[in-house]
Formats: structure tokens, sequence, C-alpha cells
């Protein structure tokens, strides 16, 4: 019922104009969103990937609308919250129509310098397909990746990561094909879910941003990647 309703609600609000509707469930929003267009979805794979971000939501535009107006509202594609305690607004749209939100969002950013209202965020940000698409491998991989932790989504994953964390800080680096042996082969997709979860919010860290996904795709303890 909940997804129909969504569903119904994103098909209502793209009306007659054709692109994907992208229907998502977000580890770090926890909970499903839908989202209008491919730009929106790689924005999304950005996104759950950068573990400088400890929170989203993806549906943003009543709360904003409530703070700014309307108006301005409808510019807001995401409420990101940083690990540092720093909340940004993000507006994600194709460059080719980004300067037609010029004056909205230097509005919106004069309102963030003057304080204009206690719920305004740091920053605001505008992300175009240069900025979400610049790490083509890490878009690539984290398709493949993010769907291990939806099917996991009501798993407790907390004995799983904890085997996961023992072997990466006993040998400091391991292969995805390592971590899952750790399990049988009806166990080993809750293993990569809790590897992944360890690393979309910094507890691991990957060359997934650099190579493809295989079975040899490192992960690491700490420190950085070489």
């Amino acid at each position: 019922t909940q997804l129909r309703g969504k569903l119904q609600k994103g098909y209502k609000r793209r009306g007659a104009r054709k692109y994907a509707l992208w229907y998502v469930y977000s580890p770090k929003g926890r909970r499903d969103a839908v989202l209008h267009g491919d730009l929106r979805y790689g924005h999304f794979l950005h996104v759950e990937s950068d573990p400088d971000i400890q929170f989203v939501d993806y549906a943003p535009t009543e709360k904003v609308s409530r703070i700014v107006g309307e108006e301005l509202g409808k510019c807001i594609d995401a409420e990101v919250h940083l690990v540092d305690g720093g909340v940004v607004w993000r507006c994600v749209r194709q460059a080719k129509g980004a300067d037609k939100l010029s004056s909205q969002l230097a509005n919106l950013q004069l309102l963030i310098t003057h304080r204009a209202h206690k719920d305004l965020p740091q920053r605001v940000e505008l992300l175009t397909e240069k900025e979400v698409f610049a790490q083509a491998q890490r878009i690539q991989n984290w398709n493949r990746a993010l769907p291990y932790l939806a099917q996991a989504r009501e798993w407790p994953l907390h004995e799983f990561g904890n085997e996961v964390a023992i072997l990466l800080h006993t040998r400091r680096e391991v292969f995805l094909r390592q971590v899952m042996e750790l399990g049988d082969k009806k166990h080993q997709a809750l293993y990569v879910a809790a590897l992944l979860h360890g690393v979309q919010f910094g507890r691991f860290k990957s060359d997934l941003n650099e190579q493809p996904w295989s079975l040899r795709s490192r992960f690491f303890a700490g420190g950085q990647v070489s």
C-alpha cells in the first residue's frame, strides 16, 4: 500500500513529462524514496556512497517550503546531514537548465547568510551531472552494491558486522570473496551488506571509487586506500 501510494504521487508529479521514476530504499535515510529522473538516481548513489554523510531526506520539499516558501521549496531535492553536524540543502538539476534557478538559489543563500530562520541549513548546493557523475566507477559500483543493503533492510546486521570488523582489523586488508567466505551460501549476502554498511558510514574503506566491483574488490580497516 505504501509503495503504491508513493508511486501514485510520483506519477502525478511527473505528469506528461518523460523521465524514469526510481523507487529505492535508502539506508542513510532509513526509508523508501521515489526519485524523479536518472540524474536524481545518480545523486542517490553519490550520497549513499559518501562516508561524510550521516543522514539524508530525499523528499524535503514540504519541510523546506514551510521554512522558505513554496517557490524556493520546489528547488530543493535533498536535505543532507553531514557527519560533522552540518546540514546542506541540495538542488540536483541538469546543467543546461540550471541557470534558470540562479535567482532562486541566490535568494535562498541570502536567507541562509542572514539566518532568517532557525531551521535553515549551513548552505545550499547545486549539483549537476558534472558533479554527480564525476566518479563514474563509484556510481556504477554502488548501483550494484546497494541492492544488498535493500534486501537486508529487515535483518539485524550487528552480528554479521562484528565478524566482518574482526576480519578486517585482523588482516587490515581483505577481498570481497574473503568476506563472503565468513558464512555459508545462505548468509553470504548478509555479510556483504554488513561490509557495505560499514563502508557507507566510514567504518571501513574500499577501492570501490576506483576499481570495478568484483570478488577481488578490496576493503580496509582504516587509513588511506593505495
